[in-house]
């Protein structure tokens, strides 16, 4: 079995998680973006989660950002820097990410 293989079912079961409590809530659950952060993970991983449907992910570090977004290559993905952001990177991440989540002053 692939190391990955398990990641269209995970991916299913959190979307399935995220229907019921949008329910619960009253939401439609189309309103609700699942960002699925890539730290620790390699393109492989990224790849998998791609081909399960999954389209926005986040990633921690601009440094692994460039490396996974260069490796994955798809267009259609939405890239968000979710971690610790430090002025000197600053000017890489806004070319990199289509959203920033989170600045340090």
């Amino acid at each position: 079995m692939n190391e990955f293989a398990s990641v269209k079912e995970n991916l299913e079961k959190v979307y399935d998680r995220i229907r019921s409590a949008a329910k619960r809530a009253g939401r439609d659950p189309d309103s609700i973006t699942l960002v699925a952060v890539t730290k620790t993970f390699g393109p492989e991983a990224v790849l998998a989660a791609y081909e399960a449907g999954q389209r926005v992910f986040g990633e921690n570090y601009v440094q692994e950002a460039r490396r996974k977004i260069e490796a994955v290559g798809k267009s259609d993905i939405s890239w968000h820097m979710i971690g610790h952001l430090q002025t000197n990177k600053a000017k890489y991440a806004v070319k990199l990410f289509d959203l920033v989540e989170t600045v340090d002053s």
